[in-house]
């Protein structure tokens, strides 16, 4: 099987795809009503990455910035990341693609 095909309907039922780092805050940031407390919950998940980067945790910094995982509930701990969910899914399906432990 190609990187490059989707993972089968069995396999993708157990994937959860959710927003991480900055791209979740900005988004409670745009989606809460209450605009004094968006704007203060932000400013205050926004001293993470600054934090940090003085402590010279640049994993963590590259991390903030992922956008979105997509996770399996089984098959492993590797993740797939991407701006998109298409393409979070998308990484996570070359990911399993590629690991030894499956038999496909």
């Amino acid at each position: 099987m190609k990187h490059t095909d989707t993972l089968p309907d069995d396999m993708a039922r157990d994937i959860v795809i959710y927003p991480v780092g900055l791209l979740a805050h900005w988004q409670h940031f745009i989606h809460n009503p209450d605009r004094k407390a968006a704007r203060r919950r932000f400013r205050l998940d926004l001293r993470y990455p600054f934090r940090q980067a003085r402590a010279r945790n640049w994993r963590a910094v590259k991390n903030y910035f992922n956008g979105y995982l997509a996770e399996h509930a089984t098959l492993g701990t590797r993740c797939g990341t991407g701006w998109t969910r298409g393409r979070a899914y998308r990484d996570l399906a070359r990911h399993l693609h590629r690991d030894p432990r499956n038999a496909a």
